[in-house]
């Protein structure tokens, strides 16, 4: 076995050990031999020990805040009754960041692609961008998104990376917990990405894996195992811009110069004398430098560290405890005004008084022995609690609304009388406040659509296949491979792609650009997401036009000159 067929079997099916995607994703294929690190193992160890230590005095306080984050979203709240099973809560963290994720993520981000201007290289940015929307069709990369948002928004950093799934010999793109990363304390995360020099993932792998990707470490694997190979490996892989290595404790495991770049190579040639040249070929590559794939999602920073300094749920966790707080004290009240019995002792025993209280409670009758009934027994009533209660309970809900951006219009629910035009406006609010969010998460997904194209670069070796919806929504299909790639390609997101508008607001868009004569049938019907909308403007023209050729079987016949001669021929 080559030195590096060990690595390709990181993204085989054999590898998908664990539900968890962020312990699915393997070192992508080391090539040839030019990747080979030239870097002393002793080196790279000194290296670890000191990122993991820099790393393990910042991210305690972090680790506090995401489990607190993490508890208020499932619903286990902060209580007085820390033991009922099912304590009285109104969980207005989940289901507004339930209902904001959805406003955020809604589709695929749109990419846009540009060329060199020539028709060679528009041409190539078409295919690109086709090959693209195809990728994040297949690869779901909304979904992919909406996870890592989700992520983000409970540990305070999404994360996505990036590799080749040589099984699928194909792009892929995997969403990892944060939780697994050892990173830079000191980098920060801002539109221009991590600005720390390395990154080190967690990953988890059966031993008898380990020892077909590291056949030269055999001997540390069985023993760190007890030669037991089906028993699970936690180990390290850390990454650079320009190498990468894999540590088991105190070992290297294996090393090498970042995969997913083409870099120089020198090319040996005979001439028809018979002498040996040698030239020095370019690599061609998207990026300008090698990167570390990893892409990640932060809005809250303020440049010290690469974690968010607070969250959206950090900043509710007052107000949740607050809307627990109201809710059990109007149970409390209500209960109360349900009212109790008092029982006379002199009158019934403490026997009957139960039995007194059982037939109260189930609406039955009782008899009093003679004397006054009212001093037998008296029901009290509680005081009702003051209209500021609810005001206040209501007014911390919508605090956590405001905060999220999901009052009831977004959510879908209905607030007393209010006309289409007004929940609208109310919504619009909604999406303009989630609209921030939502610039950081086009972000990321243009630095992923930057990725699949380098990665195009450095795997499509031979043509790969993609079937898209063209023009009139029929099926296209394309083909891509590296040795297209001449020029430089400019890759971004349309700008609010990942934003839904509502059909309505689509609909009233598309009609008073039409009445203002700005767009054409074609493109009317297209936004108002007919079928086929080539066809429907056609059917437009010809009733604008010649309105009987739509039904030429209720055409009136034609008038007969009485002068002209009849027929010749049979008549049947």
């Amino acid at each position: 076995m080559a030195s590096t067929d060990g690595y390709y079997s990181l993204f085989a099916d054999v590898n998908k050990l664990h539900k968890n995607e962020d312990n699915e994703e393997g070192v992508i294929s080391l090539r040839t031999p030019e990747l080979d690190l030239k870097v002393e193992d002793e080196e790279l160890l000194k290296l670890k020990k000191q990122w993991e230590t820099r790393w393990s005095v910042y991210v305690g306080r972090i680790e506090e805040a995401q489990k607190e984050n993490e508890k208020y979203w499932k619903g286990k709240h902060f209580t007085e009754v820390e033991m009922e099973k099912r304590p009285l809560i109104d969980n207005r963290i989940f289901s507004s960041l339930e209902t904001f994720l959805p406003i955020i993520t809604k589709q695929n981000p749109e990419p846009q692609v540009t060329g060199d201007n020539s028709e060679q290289g528009e041409a190539l940015a078409d295919k690109v961008r086709k090959m693209l929307s195809y990728q994040a069709d297949i690869q779901k990369l909304k979904l992919k998104l909406k996870k890592m948002t989700r992520m983000w928004a409970l540990y305070m950093l999404g994360c996505v990376k990036v590799g080749w799934d040589r099984i699928e010999d194909d792009i892929k793109t995997v969403v990892v917990r944060t939780q697994k990363l050892v990173l830079d304390p000191d980098a920060t995360i801002d539109e221009d990405g991590y600005t720390g020099e390395y990154i080190g993932e967690y990953r988890r792998d059966k031993a008898s894996l380990l020892v077909v990707r590291f056949p030269s470490k055999k001997a540390i694997i069985e023993k760190e195992v007890d030669k037991k190979m089906g028993t699970e490996v936690q180990y390290m892989e850390w990454w650079t811009n320009d190498y990468m290595f894999w540590t088991l404790k105190n070992e290297v495991l294996g090393k090498a110069r970042n995969p997913h770049w083409n870099y120089d190579k020198d090319i040996e040639s005979t001439d028809q004398y018979g002498q040996i040249m040698s030239q020095s070929v370019t690599g061609k590559n998207h990026f300008t430098v090698p990167q570390k794939p990893y892409v990640f999602l932060s809005v809250f920073n303020v440049g010290l560290h690469p974690y968010d300094d607070t969250s959206m749920i950090q900043q509710n966790l007052a107000l949740q405890d607050l809307i627990n707080k109201r809710m059990r004290q109007i149970d409390r009240n209500v209960d109360g005004m349900n009212g109790g019995v008092v029982i006379s002792g002199d009158v019934f025993s403490a026997e009957q008084a139960s039995q007194i209280t059982d037939a109260l409670r189930k609406g039955a009758a009782i008899l009093v022995p003679g004397g006054d009934v009212n001093t037998a027994y008296k029901r009290e009533t509680g005081t009702p609690l003051p209209g500021d209660v609810f005001n206040n309970l209501l007014d911390a809900r919508n605090e956590v609304d405001n905060i999220f951006g999901t009052h009831a219009a977004t959510r879908g629910e209905r607030q007393g009388p209010e006309t289409a035009t007004g929940k609208l406006l109310l919504k619009g609010g909604d999406e303009s406040r989630a609209g921030m969010i939502t610039d950081y998460i086009e972000q990321v997904a243009d630095k992923v659509f930057n990725w699949w194209v380098q990665l195009m670069y450095v795997y499509y070796d031979e043509a790969h296949v993609a079937s898209i919806l063209g023009e009139e929504k029929t099926k296209e299909y394309i083909t891509l491979q590296k040795d297209e790639f001449q020029g430089k390609l400019l890759i971004s997101v349309r700008e609010g792609s990942l934003v839904p508008k509502d059909p309505l607001i689509k609909r009233e868009e598309a009609l008073q650009l039409w009445s203002a004569g700005a767009i054409g049938p074609i493109e009317l019907y297209e936004k108002l997401d007919f079928p086929n909308p080539r066809k429907s403007a056609e059917q437009l023209f010809m009733w604008q036009t010649n309105p009987a050729s739509l039904f030429p079987n209720l055409a009136p016949p034609m008038p007969v000159d009485p002068g002209m001669p009849p027929p010749v021929g049979n008549i049947v």
